[in-house]
């Protein structure tokens, strides 16, 4: 009996680390905590206990500082306004939250979706189905967990691409009107506009935000910051490629994409970040 209360002490005390650490990153960023619904904050830190997904977007914050200082001493006619940081910063660490599932998931719907995220390194996930997914790696409750998914809504027989694709629109729905600043929301929903994802169609053809987001009006360089630093991220760390292969790649992914092959602001922001980061490269392993 004494083992198990340690243990629940020792698990208690590291969970209470983690939720001062993230309440001391969010007041760093300005946001209130205290007008944040709870529920995002309990998200976030299950997001963190069961994925490295969190620890991504810190260093993707790491980064982005990094650039805008970059921008203040080698640019300073480009330089990213005080709106267009605080977009960026707190977009970035919100992106991911629907990672969690749907706004009212379950805790055993949260749990399934963590389990799926917690598995990384499928080769092509547009080749793999979400069943095959679940069958291989969940072989003992199969069913099970594919009942649920089905009861979600969500059918077996997309690709791991797609169901991938499902949690910018989650991401939106958490966020929304609860506490996170409008213009953040904006920006984290859209960061996969890449691959097509426009949530609720936020985005117009003219990059106008179809809804309100506060003083946050067009898709632009603060969102396309985001994506870029996501792209680079998850090819460093979950596709293991060193610095230039990495930026290839998310140069590549940009150029994939008709709406956004010839880019402008896309093709700089990536440049100066290949700029900023060749020439320290510790930047990104800090």
């Amino acid at each position: 009996m004494k083992m198990i209360k340690e243990h629940m002490t020792t698990s208690q005390t590291g969970f209470e680390a983690e939720r001062d650490h993230m309440r001391e990153l969010f007041e760093e960023l300005g946001l209130d905590v205290e007008k944040m619904n709870p529920n995002i904050v309990r998200k976030l830190l299950l997001l963190n206990d069961r994925t490295e997904t969190f620890k991504d977007e810190e260093r993707s914050v790491h980064v982005a500082r990094a650039l805008f200082r970059y921008y203040e001493k080698n640019l300073p006619d480009e330089k990213f306004t005080d709106t267009e940081q605080r977009t960026v910063l707190i977009g970035t660490m919100f992106t991911d939250i629907g990672k969690t599932g749907p706004r009212n998931a379950t805790s055993e719907q949260e749990k399934l979706m963590l389990d799926i995220y917690e598995i990384e390194g499928i080769i092509d996930p547009t080749k793999v189905t979400l069943e095959q997914f679940i069958n291989d790696n969940f072989a003992e409750d199969a069913t099970d967990r594919l009942a649920m998914l089905k009861e979600m809504g969500i059918d077996g027989e997309i690709s791991m691409r797609e169901f991938y694709n499902l949690h910018p629109k989650w991401t939106l729905e958490i966020i929304s009107g609860d506490g996170v600043p409008p213009e953040a929301v904006a920006a984290a929903a859209t960061h996969h506009m890449l691959e097509g994802i426009n949530p609720e169609e936020i985005v117009d053809k003219d990059g106008r935000f179809t809804k309100y987001f506060g003083d946050n009006v067009f898709f632009d360089r603060a969102e396309k910051l985001i994506i870029i630093l996501d792209k680079y991220d998850a090819f460093r760390r979950r596709g293991k490629k060193g610095h230039k292969e990495a930026i290839k790649l998310v140069r590549d992914k940009i150029r994939s994409n008709p709406n956004f092959a010839d880019d402008n602001e896309f093709e700089e922001l990536l440049h100066n970040l290949d700029l900023m980061l060749s020439a320290n490269e510790k930047v990104y392993e800090e």
